[in-house]
């Protein structure tokens, strides 16, 4: 009987630790490229080194994300290979943001919408970009959209396009269409914020997007990464987006932030953890799990062992979340 009962508890931590670590986790960290009217603004110094022969982490990401800004011409091509090659070394799938709320015309145009919007992008400049990646040999498995229903329908800034959804969906994959010009297979995840609003609404418009982008690009997105702010009133929506998007047999994933800057590397390490525990408290059956930063805190991605970097978070969600 004891050993019995020793059985059925190995087999209950083992299904427990399989739970856990059922979600593919994406990391995407800062780099350390210049950003701004005047090149002044500066998010971190350290991504280069986390491309290290003998690195300070332990690179324990199914996948790792740069920026679109990284994928245009403010990277370097020395610096995208020399990353492409940590990355395939490790088996990590490399995901490049795309900016996917693509405007009317390829050139600007007085009054237009869509002018210094978050994701929006002119049209042939997608194809142009990766063109430039696949002749450094890049290997991207994944496109990652900047959130083409929340900027582009959503949105109600002063140059706010405030498409319909159908049409939103429409660019969003002629911006996909132009990248797989030259990866053809790499898969299309995409983030959204899922606003606050009415549940009926929300949900009635998620499944719209979902039906509307897969129509437009001929195949279903992916994945959709839901970007919202973990301390405050989201689970119903998400909740609602990751039962929609699984019954269109799309992926379903979340980003693990904090709200804001924070005030210091100390806290925002602490309010990762804290969003962490809040995604585990929730028992949403996510898919995918991504671990971002697109502030000034924490400054420094390295080294892991410091506990007020953001590879300390990585590593903490690997070791609490039964990733070894």
């Amino acid at each position: 009987m004891r050993n019995f009962a020793l059985i059925l508890i190995c087999g209950a931590m083992f299904a427990l630790t399989q739970t856990a670590s059922a979600a593919e986790v994406w990391f995407a960290p800062n780099d350390n490229l210049r950003r701004g009217v005047g090149h002044d603004v500066v998010l971190n110094e350290d991504f280069p080194q986390l491309f290290d022969d003998d690195p300070a982490w332990s690179a324990r990401t199914d996948v790792f994300v740069i920026s679109a800004f990284m994928a245009s011409g403010a990277g370097s091509q020395e610096e995208l290979v020399r990353l492409a090659a940590f990355l395939e070394q490790r088996r990590i799938k490399l995901a490049v943001g795309v900016h996917a709320t693509l405007t009317e015309s390829a050139k600007p145009v007085a009054g237009e919408c869509g002018t210094a919007v978050e994701g929006a992008g002119r049209a042939g400049q997608n194809e142009q970009i990766f063109r430039r990646l696949k002749q450094f040999n890049l290997d991207i498995a994944y496109l990652a959209l900047d959130e083409p229903l929340t900027f582009g329908h959503y949105f109600k800034g002063n140059t706010a396009c405030r498409n319909p959804i159908v049409e939103t969906a429409r660019r969003a994959a002629a911006a996909v269409a132009e990248i797989h010009k030259s990866y053809p297979q790499a898969r299309v995840v995409d983030a959204e914020a899922a606003p606050p609003m009415e549940l009926a609404q929300w949900r009635s418009d998620f499944a719209e997007w979902l039906d509307a982008y897969r129509q437009a690009a001929g195949a279903p997105l992916d994945a959709v990464v839901f970007d919202v702010n973990l301390f405050g009133d989201w689970r119903a929506r998400v909740a609602a987006g990751v039962e929609i998007a699984k019954r269109h047999g799309v992926r379903a994933g979340v980003f693990v932030i904090k709200p804001g800057p924070g005030v210091s590397d100390a806290q925002a390490v602490a309010d990762y953890k804290r969003a962490i525990a809040e995604i585990d408290a929730s028992k949403i059956p996510f898919d995918i799990v991504t671990i971002a930063n697109w502030t000034i805190h924490p400054f420094a991605n390295l080294p892991q062992s410091e506990p007020t970097t953001l590879t300390h978070v990585l590593d903490f969600y690997n070791r609490t979340h039964g990733r070894k």
